[in-house]
């Protein structure tokens, strides 16, 4: 071959020589090669001319000779005006384009080579095509005209050029790499023939997306839309087969995938998903295409300037620009898209949705500086789009609104520059549809920040008051005024809007905003809450911090963060009294006088409504109070005189004085209706200065009198004060007395609330009423009206209503502590005792008279030990005890002292021994504790109490302490600590500190919580009360006491009562003792015992301290000093604590948070330094034995990982340690780094935790397990993100240190919530990890694999077991759990690493797999083994060449599953790795494949196999059709039933895949004679029967074509399996047999042992059988024309005249037990043999054995005759058709018909018969068949008469042939005679016959010649 292509170059190089001559000379020889041409008179001559001369006559084109040029331009022409005219002539393409890309050539060398290459070209086979492609593609570099005509060549092979298995040789098919300037050209061609749309033409206008030029290049070929899918096909195909990079053909898989034509788009996204994968859209090189082909190139040059493309493109563009980030959004362009696809031409509705969601991305994401910029320019887009103008769909709008609230998020400056657009958006909210309104609101919301105020002059705001700095904008003026308009709108989410602005854009301090949230709250109860929240710090009143609030009047400095609406424990700061009252006076006005919102209630017209008006007085009296200083609740008694003196300072009677306008507005709101807040703010201003108010209020008194009556206790309750001040203060003494008078006579007759209300008016005007009169006992002895009163107190104490009871027991309260009272007589009415039971239910009273003071104190006492007495009732009564030693102390003081002790056994609750340890106080000091502090200080001691008296009284309660009764217990302790906080000036006190502590500690024992409580507040408050030397002392005794000391047993007695009421129903050892053990245990670690008290008082959090109720009781916090002695032992304190304060007990969890609080005064830090040891202490205690403790660590360690910074890690700070030592130049840093290195896990605390909380998870607990997977799923977030690539090292490091332990254990756990949250982190983990993660890989997907089927749905797998005997159902059940197993997480996680898996990983995790495959035995593991095979083989690709044996062997494993469901998969999965299989092992695979076929046939898996190879290696497949078609052939032929219905339906789809039809058999019989030959020789009946089924295809199929050697070969097969005997299935080789008789030879010698092999199978008795076999046999004996009738006749003949079957022996026995249907079956059997009898009589007929004819005509006509009227009308059928072929072959009609020649020994009779009766047996024939034609058209069966009339046309057409007039007009006669019979049967079949005979019988002359 080479020697001959040196040949042909040297004889082209001489013919160049000779050319090189003169012009003449050149001329002369053009000549003679136009001569040559000229004489070429075939293609071949004209090939082998143009071969040798064509390239150098083109390189004479650059002759300097004109006529030289001339001549060359005439022979060209000659040349391509011939070869155009004959196709099949090859042009050397090859060497035409070496001659073109010589780059010395001429314009007019290269115009002439352009035009023979691109004429012969497309002439050369693909091969050559393919082999040439690199050259076409770079022969060209500077001329883009012939670039572009070159490229053109190459498109339409695309997609038939033949790609290299190996990618690695892939890029060597176009060979561009060198060649950057032609590999864009080449790449943007593609792009633009992408682009080009069906059916476009040169004269159309330019389509979207392509430029003037790149339309013309693309649409000159003028493809057809076939031609130009086929092509688009092809490049998608090359780009699918890696041969650009995934940046190149990212663009091309984009435009291709929006295609219109499904066979495009639909392989493109395939291939685009994989890419993307692979892409970084932060890379400008991978989006700045997208821009340009949405956008357009905005070229210079008009030819060169791309059009925008079309919306179909633009919305797949659109989809991939949103995933674009950081540099890869480039704002100028994306602006152009946004807008383009909002507002231009080509789009649609999915385009603007996703040109919004672009705009979001953008915003949020794009370089804040250009967003900056653009921002005015987005917005006034996004507002057109989504504003209230706006007719876009509303899916158009939601997206405008979602990226507009982005927009104001990232620049706020846009939309503060701009308050219309808020304006606007409140106006569209109010009218927007439903769907958008919650778009509209959030947008609203993200623009809110924009407005918020903030502070210009810090220095100024430290120098004045917070509230006078609040300068607002014009903006926010104008702002706050539209929010007043829509405060009260009455649509929900417009308020809800209005509430957002107002909180965010507005100092909580501000006035106005704060006012217009108050109408809200009173408006809108859905909204309450929430503002509630944002006014007052919670959203319940009655759980207000109010030591969190402060008035801006008072604080230091202002509240950074005041839009914080939900922040825990947020500090409020209150806008100043008189700028708040100044903004709802001012409204008030300005409503009335509009008469806008007001309400009319009687006379009196309000400006708000009822609920409104109640919410701005609430906030007004906050801030009043506030302003005057205090830090408490609103009416608290202690801050009193706070207010009282900033009411005098400031109160003035002017309209302009804020605390007259309140007065007023509180006055206002009270003449109108009497309300609980109205009513206490009321109070608050009589209260503090009645001098002041109460002229301007007495009109009250008529209305507040008839509130005096309401039914609400409450209500008349603060009525009453109100009115009590009013009348002392407001009335002279003479008209007080006459008041009281009065109420005094009409008490009586008053209604029992009125009662009620009129007696705690009388109590409240006395207590306000006695300080202004004198003092003395004996003035007010004298003092009628007061004795009256007191009288009717006492009286009303013996009431039977409690209500009248409590309320003389508070007036008794209040009168008592102001003043002695006197003590006078006084009737009562006292029950008289009897003895007999009184059966009517009547109580007898008489008069008793007795002093006031007795009567006081005893009913007070009776009351407090009653208890069946109302709970209230007995707390007043023990403060009414305490009040009265106040005012009389000579009187009450010992008394309540003795009666204290006497109750202190008595059944209390905690309210009630709370409220007597007041009283008592109260006896001991002489004084109200809850009054002022300055009072408190005025009075230290009760002068009736001296200290011994105040000894002996705390001595007794000591010496009550070891008392076992709980109700003692607690008043003990209750009542001790009372005495130690407020008697602790007393001596005795002091004197008996360590008596005090051994009683507390008692206590402290105690079964309650709460008297544990009380006794550590006690122990705290005796240990302060020591100096520092005995403060050690009592520390070691406490500890020794609470840790070694034991708790004396205490004494019982049988009235002891052990457990209080309700206590069974709880633990016996409560929260609080564990809780001091372990502080005390601590406190005892630290070597430091007195720490314990410490503790102790911190740790003391009960509800009770907090409640009004504790108040006397309030503790200081731990001091300075305390807090710096902790300090040396933070180190150990800490860890511990940390772990205490999450406790699940709540008093514990509480307790020590306070302690927390208090110790650590900045906990972030605090745990940033000590986070290793805290982290130690929780893993050390994570598998304690209590649950509490497992469960604290759990909650612990949840909040220890909540850190900024993510997960800390040992790894960094070691690498950071390292690194400053080695910087010191210390030895040690060595030893540090050496023991890095040989540290086996970086991070052993992460591993122990996760270790740690997996036992957790699989606690006994069910709460330790609830937190245990709280704190997995958090810690699985952390290390997901800590394992991120970005990382680097310490990725890596977390990954090593977790991912063994969550395979190893977690994974295949037993526990499903271990399982679940290890395959979920493992799954996250593999997409943050990136490629850090393939070094685990082979350890990774062996154990996802495992887990898959492990986690399956046991409830499926038992559905799927259950369903065993219906395969049908079992088999979809397995399908859903396969798919199931397909798409679990286990296997996402797979999909995941596949991107990084390569040959080595694979082939490192191989042994793993395969043995998963080869052993596993749960179905989803068999599953997700064969679908990640499937993954591997797209992915690693022809590289895993060498494991594809190893692999294809286990799956072959796979196909012999029990599961047919399993077979499937890897079925599917055998035909993945076939095509990156080597040839031996594909081999193999084909004959064990036919080999697992022979073995069991059923066996779906075979051809799914092969099915699968075909549908993905289609070419593959050909080159082995040898093996794979002779097993289809043969399979698709099996004898088929219920079951194997579907398989072979299977086979024969695959054969029509496969195969070409009947050319497939004929081309392939030498491959399938063999196989069914070795079929015919096996044991199995089966295969005998399926191989004559393939046979008789065969033989019908190819029928006369099967050349003759095949054909004995096939017959002689089957003659040697009919020998022997008779099995199911055998008549298949018959009718095999039959059908191979076809087209044979007659006279072929094996004609004879084909027809006695059919005679010998019919001789068989079994009847169906036989009916075969005769089918067959008549079938023969038919095409073959042999003469074996005699044989048949006499063999058959005799089943004609029997009635039945013939009976066996057993058969004869058993025949009477035969059911109906039995017999009726043998009987269909039986006719059914009757009828092939028939038809094998008929089709036997000879039709050329004369005297056989002669011999049995008359017998076989008359016979038939006879058997015809005793026969079923099937069997009548049949013999018809039987004589029918008797008269078409028999020869005596024929008129030259002639007897044939008898031998001479036969009797002379017979001869003479035979010569003389041939005219008389045409006549009888003809009788006989008539007379049966006759019979048979009477009979009522469209068959009978269809085969009988053809009967007639038979006889017609052969008398006719014969012109027998004579028998014809028999015939016609007889016909006509029955024409009416006839005539009878309507069918169609009938009808037609009859028209023809009687056409036959018209045509034919009857006269004589």
């Amino acid at each position: 071959m080479f020697d001959s292509q040196k040949q042909t170059n040297a004889n082209r190089k001489r013919i160049i020589k000779k050319m090189s001559s003169t012009p003449a000379e050149e001329i002369e020889l053009l000549e003679r090669v136009l001569l040559r041409l000229g004489c070429a008179d075939s293609d071949e001559n004209l090939e082998a001319i143009v071969g040798r001369f064509l390239t150098p006559v083109i390189l004479k084109i650059t002759s300097p000779h004109d006529a030289v040029r001339t001549k060359v331009v005439e022979v060209l022409t000659h040349i391509k005006r011939r070869v155009t005219s004959r196709p099949l002539v090859q042009i050397p393409v090859e060497l035409l384009l070496d001659q073109y890309a010589n780059s010395g050539n001429s314009p007019f060398l290269l115009n002439f080579a352009i035009i023979f290459i691109t004429m012969g070209f497309p002439r050369l086979k693909i091969e050559q095509q393919s082999a040439l492609l690199p050259k076409v593609l770079v022969c060209e570099e500077k001329l883009d005209n012939y670039r572009d005509k070159l490229f053109m060549l190459v498109l339409p092979i695309l997609g038939d050029i033949k790609l290299p298995d190996d990618p690695a040789r892939r890029n060597e098919v176009l060979k561009l790499d060198d060649k950057p300037a032609i590999r864009r050209s080449f790449l943007q061609l593609l792009q633009d023939v992408l682009l080009l749309p069906y059916g476009v033409t040169q004269d159309q206008d330019v389509p979207p997306g392509m430029s003037p030029y790149s339309f013309k290049r693309a649409v000159t070929s003028n493809w057809k839309a076939e031609d130009l899918e086929k092509i688009k096909k092809g490049i998608v195909r090359l780009i699918c087969a890696g041969l650009f990079k995934d940046i190149e053909s990212f663009i091309l898989l984009v435009l291709a995938s929006s295609d219109t034509r499904f066979s495009v788009a639909t392989p493109a996204i395939a291939e685009l998903s994989k890419a993307c994968t692979a892409l970084d859209f932060a890379d400008p090189q991978v989006t700045a295409p997208l821009y340009t082909l949405f956008c357009g190139n905005n070229s210079q040059d008009v030819e060169r300037k791309t059009m925008p493309c079309c919306a179909r493109v633009r919305q797949k563009l659109l989809q991939y620009l949103i995933k674009c980030r950081g540099k890869g959004i480039n704002t100028p362009k994306g602006i152009q898209v946004i807008f383009e696809g909002l507002f231009g031409e080509n789009t649609n509705q999915k385009c603007k949705v996703l040109a919004l969601q672009f705009a979001e991305n953008l915003i949020k994401d794009g370089p804040i500086v250009i967003v900056s910029k653009v921002a005015k320019v987005l917005l006034n887009g996004l507002v057109k789009v989504g504003g209230r103008e706006s007719t876009e769909p509303h899916d158009v709008q939601n997206a405008a609104l979602s990226a507009l609230a982005q927009l104001a998020r990232t620049c706020p400056d846009v939309v503060n520059q701009d308050l219309k657009v808020v304006l606007v958006f409140f106006k569209h909210l109010a009218n927007a549809a439903a769907d958008i309104q919650s778009s509209i609101r959030d947008a609203l919301v993200a623009m809110a920040p924009a407005f918020a105020w903030k502070s210009k002059s810090p220095a100024a705001e430290g120098e004045s008051n917070l509230e006078e700095t609040v300068q607002l904008s014009g903006q926010q003026h104008l702002l706050l005024a539209m929010l007043s308009d829509n405060v009260e709108s009455k649509q929900q989410i417009v308020q809800n809007a209005t509430s957002v602005f107002l909180t965010t854009c507005y100092p909580e301090y501000y006035a106005p905003a704060r006012l217009l949230l108050l109408l809200i709250a009173g408006e809108r109860n859905h909204l309450h809450d929430n503002v509630t929240t944002y006014l007052y710090g919670v959203s319940k009143k009655d759980h207000v911090d109010y030591n969190l609030i402060y008035s801006v009047e008072h604080a230091n400095e202002p509240n950074e963060n005041f839009n914080q609406l939900s922040a825990e424990r947020r500090p409020i700061v209150l806008p100043s009294f008189k700028s708040m009252m100044q903004h709802v006076s001012q409204m008030a006005e300005r409503r009335l006088s509009k008469n806008y919102g007001c309400v009319s209630i009687g006379n009196v017209k309000l400006a708000f409504s009822l609920t409104v008006y109640e919410e701005i007085l609430d906030y007004l009296r906050l801030c009043l109070w506030y302003s005057a200083g205090t830090r408490s609740a609103p009416g608290d008694e202690k801050s009193a005189s706070k207010l009282k003196t900033y009411i005098a300072d400031n109160y003035e009677k002017s309209e302009q004085n804020e605390l007259y306008q309140y007065a007023q507005f509180v006055k206002h709101f009270v003449e109108a209706k009497r309300t609980e807040v109205n009513l206490l703010c009321l109070y608050d201003l009589l209260n503090v200065a009645p001098e002041l108010l109460t002229e301007s209020h007495m009109h009250l008194l008529t209305p507040l009198s008839n509130s005096l009556k309401d039914v609400s206790e409450t209500m008349r309750t603060h009525v009453a004060q109100v009115y009590g001040i009013l009348l002392a203060y407001g009335c002279k003494d003479n008209e007080f007395d006459t008041q009281i008078n009065e109420c005094l006579k009409e008490l009586p007759q008053k209604s029992l609330e009125n009662k009620h209300g009129w007696m705690l008016v009388l109590g409240h005007a006395f207590k306000r009423k006695i300080p202004l009169k004198s003092k003395e006992a004996k003035q007010l002895n004298e003092w009628e009206v007061f004795v009256n009163t007191v009288k009717i107190i006492v009286k009303m104490m013996h009431e039977s209503q409690w209500l009248l009871v409590a309320a003389a027991v508070k007036c008794v309260s209040m009168i008592g502590k102001m003043a002695i009272i006197p003590n006078v007589e006084v009737e009562i009415l006292v029950p008289v005792s009897s003895g007999d039971n009184d059966d009517d239910g009547l109580t007898e009273y008489e008069t008793a008279k007795s002093s006031t003071k007795l009567l006081i104190y005893h009913d007070i006492c009776t009351l407090l030990r009653n208890v069946s007495v109302r709970a209230r009732v007995r707390e007043d009564s023990a403060r009414c005890l305490g009040y009265l030693a106040i005012g009389d102390g000579e009187y009450f003081t010992q008394r309540n002292l003795d009666k204290f002790l006497t109750i202190i056994k008595t059944q209390k609750d905690v309210a009630l021994n709370i409220a007597i340890s007041e009283a008592m106080v109260a006896t001991l000091n002489g004084y109200d504790i809850n009054t002022s502090d300055d009072f408190a200080t005025q009075h230290k001691s009760n002068p009736y109490c001296n200290d011994e008296m105040f000894e002996k009284f705390m001595m007794s309660l000591v010496r009550l302490v070891p008392e076992p009764n709980v109700h003692s217990r607690q008043a003990t302790a209750v009542w001790l600590l009372a005495l130690v906080k407020n008697c602790n000036h007393r001596p005795a006190v002091l004197k008996n500190k360590e008596i005090l502590q051994f009683a507390f500690t008692e206590l402290l024992s105690d079964d309650s919580e709460f008297v544990q409580d009380v006794a550590s507040r006690g122990l705290g408050l005796v240990y302060s009360l020591s100096d520092s030397s005995g403060q050690n002392d009592l520390a070691n005794s406490l500890l020794d006491q609470l840790i070694g000391g034991k708790r004396q047993v205490n004494k019982v007695s049988d009235d002891t009562e052990l457990f209080a009421e309700g206590m069974l129903g709880k633990t016996p050892t409560g929260g609080n003792i564990t809780t001091y053990k372990e502080l005390c245990a601590l406190a005892s670690d630290l070597n430091q015992p007195e720490m314990v008290y410490q503790f102790m008082q911190l740790a003391n959090h009960n509800a009770a301290w907090t409640s009004k109720l504790g108040a006397a009781f309030g503790l200081k916090s731990i001091g300075a000093d305390s807090k710096a002695k902790m300090q040396p032992y933070l180190g150990k304190i800490i860890p511990r604590l940390y772990r205490y304060k999450y406790d699940p007990t709540p008093k514990i969890q509480n307790s020590m948070i306070s302690i927390w609080d208090s110790v650590v005064s900045d906990p972030k830090e605090a745990v940033e330094k000590y986070y290793w040891e805290i982290l130690r202490e929780i893993l050390d205690n994570l598998t304690f034995t209590e649950w509490r403790v497992r469960i604290a660590c759990c909650l612990a360690v949840r909040d220890l990982l909540k850190r900024p910074n993510g997960l800390r890690l040992r790894s960094d700070e070691k690498k950071l340690d390292a690194i400053r030592q080695s910087k010191d130049g210390n030895e040690t840093g060595k030893i540090v780094g050496t023991a890095m290195e040989v540290d086996e896990i970086p991070e052993p605390e992460l591993q122990e935790l996760w270790a740690q909380l997996f036992r957790v998870m699989d606690d006994i607990h069910e709460g330790t397990r609830r937190a245990a997977q709280g704190s997995v799923m958090f810690l699985s977030k952390l290390c997901v993100s800590a394992a991120s690539s970005d990382h680097g090292k310490s990725g890596l490091a977390v990954a090593s240190s977790i991912l063994p332990l969550l395979l190893q254990t977690g994974v295949t756990h037993t526990v499903a919530d271990i399982r679940k949250v290890s395959i979920r982190t493992i799954s996250e983990m593999i997409d943050s990890s990136g490629s850090l993660i393939a070094p685990h890989l082979p350890m990774l997907i062996p154990c996802l694999l495992k887990a898959t089927g492990e986690v399956e749905s046991s409830k499926l797998s038992y559905l799927s077991t259950r369903l065993g005997a219906d395969n049908e159902a079992q088999e979809a059940v397995d399908t859903v759990r396969a798919e199931a197993a397909k798409s679990h997480h286990t296997m996402e996680s797979i999909a995941k690493c596949m991107h990084y898996i390569d040959y080595k990983v694979l082939e490192e995790m191989t042994p793993s797999v395969l043995e998963l495959i080869k052993t596993n035995i749960i179905l989803g593991t068999k599953i997700a083994c064969a679908h990640f095979v499937c993954l591997v083989s797209i992915r690693v690709g022809q590289e895993m060449s060498p494991l594809v044996g190893k692999y294809l062997a286990a799956c072959f494993v796979g196909l012999k599953d029990h599961n047919a469901t399993v077979r499937k998969y890897y079925a599917n999965t055998v035909g993945h790795l076939v095509g990156i299989a080597k040839e031996k092992s594909i081999k193999n695979l084909f004959v064990k494949l036919d080999e697992l076929y022979m073995e069991n046939s059923s066996n779906r898996s075979v051809a799914l196999t092969i099915q699968a190879i075909n549908k993905r290696h289609n070419d593959l497949l050909k080159d082995y059709l040898d093996d794979v078609l002779p097993l289809v052939f043969f399979a698709k032929h099996e004898e088929p039933n219920d079951e194997n219905k579907s398989n072979i339906e299977l086979w024969k789809e695959l054969w029509n895949e496969i195969s070409p039809g009947d050319a497939g058999i004929r081309m392939n019989l030498n491959l399938i004679v063999p196989k069914l030959e070795k079929c015919l020789d096996e044991a199995s009946w089966l295969r005998k029967t399926q191989a004559g089924n393939a046979i008789h295809t065969i033989a019908m199929r190819l029928s006369g074509t099967i050349e003759e050697g095949d054909r004995l070969r096939l017959i002689n097969l089957l003659l040697i399996e009919l020998q022997g005997r008779t099995f199911k299935g055998k008549e298949r080789l018959l009718q095999a047999l039959a059908a191979l008789c076809k087209g044979l030879d007659r006279h072929h010698e094996i004609t004879v042992r084909i027809v006695d092999a059919a005679m010998r199978e019919c001789r068989k008795e079994e009847p169906q059988y036989r009916t075969m076999a005769l089918q067959a046999l008549g079938d023969i004996l038919e095409e073959l024309e042999a003469d074996r009738f005699e044989e048949v006749y006499d063999m058959i003949w005799y089943l004609l005249e029997e009635k039945e079957l013939r009976k066996d022996d057993n058969e004869a026995v058993g025949e009477k037990t035969l059911s109906a249907d039995e017999r009726n079956k043998r009987a269909t059997i039986f006719n059914k043999l009757k009828e092939t009898v028939c038809e094998t009589l008929g089709k036997s007929w000879p039709k050329n054995g004369v005297e056989t004819q002669y011999k049995y005509q008359m017998q076989f006509v008359e016979r038939c005759l006879l058997c015809l009227r005793t026969s079923t009308r099937p069997v009548q059928v049949s013999l018809l058709g039987a004589l029918c072929k008797f008269v078409e072959r028999l020869c005596v009609f024929a008129s030259d018909s002639a007897p044939p020649t008898l031998e001479i020994n036969k009797e002379k009779k017979v001869k003479m018969d035979n010569c003389e009766t041939r005219d008389m047996i045409v006549e009888k024939i003809c009788n006989q068949v008539l007379s049966a034609v006759i019979y048979a058209s009477t009979l009522p069966h469209t068959g009978l008469k269809k085969e009988s009339l053809n009967i007639v046309l038979v006889i017609i057409k052969r008398l006719t042939d014969a012109k027998d007039k004579k028998n014809l007009t028999l015939v016609k006669t007889t016909f006509e005679e029955n024409l009416a019979n006839f005539q009878k049967d309507p069918t169609p079949e009938v009808r037609c016959r009859v028209n023809d005979i009687e056409e036959k019988l018209s045509k034919f002359s009857f006269k004589d010649d």
